[in-house]
């Protein structure tokens, strides 16, 4: 057997300096991208389907009581300003017979 010894050029060096820079790089964005788990979730599809179903069953109670309690200060507003209507004359004579009607309606009365 012979020995051989492998010399590499000054191009050479350089050139296998730069692709080592590419290829840190390329893993820290892969890294970054989360690769990983990506491939994960593709090699276990039931994770993936149990992962998405509680984000969303989560999402969906955030929604509700989010808008739940902005309706509430709403009809709070509303209700207060409606309060404040009630003392001046045309309006408040308007929101007395709704109230009137409203509350016979609830009773059973018939209206005219």
């Amino acid at each position: 057997m012979t020995n051989v010894k492998c010399q590499m050029t000054n191009d050479e060096i350089k050139l296998m300096q730069s692709l080592d820079g590419k290829i840190g790089k390329l893993a820290i964005s892969m890294e970054k991208a989360r690769i990983d788990e990506y491939t994960t979730m593709l090699t276990h599809p039931w994770k993936f389907f149990f992962l998405n179903l509680g984000a969303g069953i989560f999402r969906g109670v955030g929604m509700a009581v989010g808008f739940t309690l902005i309706a509430a200060l709403l009809f709070y507003v509303v209700a207060k300003i409606l309060m404040t209507m009630v003392d001046w004359p045309i309006i408040g004579m308007y929101i007395g017979e709704i109230v009137n009607f409203v509350g016979q309606y609830t009773k059973g009365i018939p209206t005219n």
